[in-house]
């Protein structure tokens, strides 16, 4: 019998116009006292004016850098040191992972607001670590959910459209590879019924990014907030994060985030956010698993969404073998999620998928 490691939500989770003018009361429930922000200042611009202007504004720190070990130490023994009792992140990635596990380290409460709709971060109790050159070095699940997640539709509308795109592209990701994974896990087997909860979730990831996507990119093209911008929001934050706190290991990453990876080899990858870089990777895993006419389908969407359907879309030129041959080979290093998937993949099988993708992208207006 599988072990379930099940870690499927914050505490309190909400969203809505004016959400966080409620901020001061949610923080009192919660027996919060002194607080700490941690934000980019592009994030503080565009979450200020909807924070209540009574909330202590005194203790804030606009994060620099990256989310590292030795950042993560540092704002959680100034927590300890100055009895903070829950550190409030505002913003993006970094800015969230720090809030979380420096949160985590010193013992206090997580409040997640973010800014952008690029990842799950919000939702999912992980950080993601790089070193201080901005080099990928791990990442580490933690023990306890976020505290308290809020967001407001509005602040996201505001943000430059080509976050929420990425924000799309990640997400449809955790379909397509959780779908690999569990075929690889659990071949003619019954799934336990927390698996199944994350194949569903994965399900409605899809189904709704299909639906809403175009609709909801429109909407923060013209700053605005629709239904469907709502629903795209909570697919790529709160749904995408059940995928893997329900999934554990088979709801996490396995075909498109090593392309991903592979395709760092390439200088002119640093142009494009990470969600841009993993769409890319779902379509070389379709060619993978020879799944064509999905493939076919999502170059037809990707088209509409203006998301990468191929390497000269990512500036990258397919004739330049040596660069291919890197690509390829970063892609397939052994502790890369590639080797979870059921199919046996070589260099050659890497490179004839890579090569049927370019055959079957159809031009973007991006």
């Amino acid at each position: 019998m599988t072990t379930a490691i099940v870690k499927g939500a914050p505490g309190h989770y909400r969203i809505g116009e004016g959400i966080l003018k409620e901020l001061r009361v949610l923080l009192s429930e919660l027996g919060v006292k002194k607080i700490h922000i941690l934000s980019g200042r592009k994030a503080w611009n565009a979450a200020s004016p909807y924070i209540p202007e009574e909330l202590d504004r005194s203790n804030i720190t606009f994060v620099e850098g990256h989310c590292t070990l030795e950042a993560v130490e540092q704002f959680a023994t100034s927590f300890q040191h100055d009895g903070v009792d829950a550190v409030i992140g505002i913003g993006g990635g970094t800015a969230l992972d720090l809030t979380k596990a420096s949160a985590v380290k010193a013992g206090i409460k997580s409040v997640l607001i973010p800014t952008i709709a690029a990842t799950c971060a919000a939702w999912t109790p992980l950080s993601v670590f790089y070193q201080a050159d901005g080099t990928h070095s791990h990442y580490t699940e933690f023990p306890v959910a976020n505290t308290l997640v809020l967001i407001e539709p509005a602040i996201i509308a505001g943000a430059p459209p080509e976050y929420l795109k990425a924000g799309i592209g990640d997400t449809l990701a955790k379909y397509y590879e959780a779908d690999a994974l569990v075929r690889s896990f659990y071949k003619d087997k019954d799934l336990p019924v927390w698996l199944q909860i994350s194949q569903f979730s994965a399900a409605l990831c899809r189904d709704i990014l299909l639906k809403d996507g175009k609709e909801a990119l429109e909407s923060v093209s013209n700053k605005k907030v629709s239904d469907a911008l709502i629903r795209i929001i909570e697919t790529i934050i709160m749904t995408g994060g059940m995928v893997g706190g329900f999934g554990e290991k088979a709801g996490r990453i396995a075909g498109a985030h090593s392309v991903h990876n592979g395709l760092t080899e390439a200088k002119s990858i640093k142009q494009f956010l990470h969600g841009e870089i993993v769409s890319y990777g779902i379509l070389v895993q379709l060619a993978l698993e020879e799944k064509d006419e999905e493939l076919k389908r999502l170059l037809a969407v990707y088209d509409d969404w203006g998301l990468p359907a191929s390497l000269n879309h990512l500036s990258i030129d397919a004739r330049d073998e040596e660069l291919l041959q890197r690509i390829i080979k970063k892609t397939l290093l052994p502790q890369e999620s590639i080797h979870l998937m059921v199919e046996e993949i070589t260099e050659d099988t890497l490179l004839n998928a890579i090569l049927k993708v370019e055959r079957l992208a159809v031009p973007t207006t991006n």
